[in-house]
């Protein structure tokens, strides 16, 4: 099949790509991931109650079920949040102060978040891996149940540099609408 002349093929850059993918593992984790954990943690509850109280009978597994699935769904969600920031501030201050006073305040706290996660990174997953523990009930070994912590650091450090440069550019933009 031949093109037109002077038409140019379609090419993807492969950073775009890259971040396309990441968008998509992202949602994915993110959002219908811990949609489909709420629904194992709602559905253990029931099951758990209702055994309970109407069959007289004892589910050990619904309890840890329901805490493994808050655990992964708080891991995974707060990646998403971060990127969307909508994670839990205190603006009290903040909304009155000025705009440079804002953006160091944002700098600030995303700086401090990147730095300890990155140095808490290292110490955590060594610990993690040196891990024999199990769960009670279910016998999954630790390094599978609190896995999903290392996705989240990751998020976190990564949407806290993001949050940096968004601060700074937001900054930028509003000194140039200002002398307008």
């Amino acid at each position: 099949m031949t093109r037109p002349r002077g038409a140019r093929s379609e090419e993807v850059c492969p950073v775009e790509s890259f971040k396309n993918v990441v968008k998509k593992v992202n949602s994915f984790l993110g959002v219908l991931f811990p949609c489909l954990l709420f629904l194992a943690l709602f559905f253990s509850f029931v099951l758990t109650i209702f055994y309970r109280y109407i069959a007289n009978k004892s589910v050990v597994w619904g309890n840890e079920v329901a805490i493994l699935a808050y655990m992964w769904i708080m891991f995974f969600g707060c990646g998403k949040a971060m990127e969307n920031d909508e994670h839990v501030v205190f603006s009290l201050v903040y909304d009155v102060v000025s705009p440079m006073v804002k953006m160091i305040m944002k700098v600030v706290y995303n700086a401090v978040l990147t730095i300890l996660m990155v140095i808490c990174f290292q110490p955590c997953l060594k610990a993690l891996l040196a891990s024999t523990q199990i769960t009670g009930v279910l016998k999954l070994p630790y390094t599978v149940v609190f896995a999903p912590f290392f996705w989240m650091m990751l998020n976190i450090i990564v949407y806290s540099i993001i949050n940096i440069k968004k601060a700074l550019d937001e900054y930028k933009a509003s000194g140039k609408e200002a002398s307008a």
